[in-house]
């Protein structure tokens, strides 16, 4: 390793032919980079390997959703990013080859009042109870948004990747927390069939409740089927 005084090669960072180089409290930094990487073979350690590209997989899925990235920026902690919240609170739920149904989209929350959900051909369909009767609703609390993960697995053809994520999202203005209430998420045309592809799936699903400037005031733990 060698530190580069002064600067007259500016900050660098990245590759450089053989050597990697960095920026450190404004000294260049240059070490050797390894000529080769031979990732280890060990089956444990390609179910680690496995494990992660499923969570991370997963993790990417949750953000993509504006809602769900909200609330993990709102609660991790400042020295890393949601992206890593989601991935530490999941790796241990995430099998070698798909997510299950212990993996969580909401980092806690209040408890979701779901009577039934079903995952159809061209859309989801979950009934839910009141939302006032699972949590204290708040005089400025008017709106909510409902985010929705669909795990499909089991695939028909070997062809295909051991497992396919949809995920789905909906906003509700001046919602009616004091009646029950039936979600409908449509599929659009390719998510369908991409569905079709998978003989079985599993439903996440969380919901978030907004003020007036569309700041989330609380949310529900993941609920799973």
């Amino acid at each position: 390793m060698a530190v580069v005084k002064g600067n007259v090669l500016g900050n660098l960072s990245g590759k450089l032919g053989n050597l990697s180089a960095r920026t450190v409290q404004g000294r260049t930094v240059l070490a050797a980079r390894p000529s080769s990487f031979a990732a280890s073979q060990d089956p444990d350690s390609i179910a680690v390997r496995q494990k992660f590209a499923v969570t991370a997989n997963f993790s990417k899925n949750v953000l993509s959703i504006p809602i769900l990235e909200s609330i993990w920026n709102s609660v991790k902690s400042s020295k890393i990013t949601a992206f890593n919240a989601i991935f530490k609170n999941n790796f241990q739920f995430s099998t070698v080859d798909r997510p299950t149904d212990q993996n969580i989209i909401t980092p806690g929350g209040f408890l979701l009042p779901v009577s039934s959900a079903v995952v159809g051909a061209n859309d989801v369909t979950v009934e839910l109870t009141a939302l006032n009767n699972a949590t204290v609703i708040k005089g400025f609390e008017e709106d909510v948004s409902f985010a929705a993960m669909i795990i499909n697995h089991n695939p028909i053809s070997e062809e295909d990747a051991p497992f396919s994520i949809i995920t789905l999202s909906k906003d509700v203005d001046t919602f009616d927390f004091g009646n029950p209430y039936t979600l409908t998420m449509a599929l659009h045309a390719s998510e369908t069939a991409e569905a079709a592809k998978y003989q079985d799936s599993i439903l996440l699903l969380a919901v978030a409740t907004k003020d007036d400037y569309s700041k989330v005031v609380q949310y529900s733990k993941t609920f799973a089927q």
